[in-house]
């Protein structure tokens, strides 16, 4: 890939939830028990499920986390072994949110899922990504 594919693959990423009417800061806080963490670094751990059930309806881990799928506006995280694994995040000078997941995907809520092939601190696109996140 180009070094302008890459950079334009990463804008494409961070402005797929531009211009809606959900900024996605309501949905981060619409739930006590699904918190997301904010990191200053370019990946970081996949947060492991948390000792708290899934509610109903919660979707697998697995199911939501596919390359090319789209994550969920409303995404409040997912579920592993029926327990709730939290959004990852990283915020953005846009106030957007790049969310993370399992150290090889992430995606803007709304937006596409790159990622799954290698690591993400070996992923220049996501290098890429975070790079015009953080402007």
């Amino acid at each position: 890939m180009t070094a302008w594919a890459g950079l334009a693959t990463a804008a494409t990423l961070l402005l797929a939830g531009c211009g809606s009417d959900d900024d996605g800061t309501a949905d981060d806080t619409s739930s006590p028990t699904v918190t997301t963490s904010e990191s200053s670094t370019a990946a970081s751990a996949t947060p492991s499920p948390t000792t708290t059930p899934a509610p109903a309806g919660t979707p697998e881990c697995a199911d939501v986390w596919q390359a090319g799928g789209k994550l969920p506006r409303a995404y409040g995280g997912c579920a592993a072994d029926g327990l709730l694994v939290a959004p990852d995040g990283l915020g953005c000078s846009s106030g957007q949110t790049i969310v993370r997941y399992d150290e090889r995907f992430w995606a803007v809520r709304g937006g596409t899922i790159s990622g799954g092939d290698v690591a993400l601190t070996q992923s220049k696109e996501y290098k890429d990504a975070v790079a015009t996140c953080r402007g």
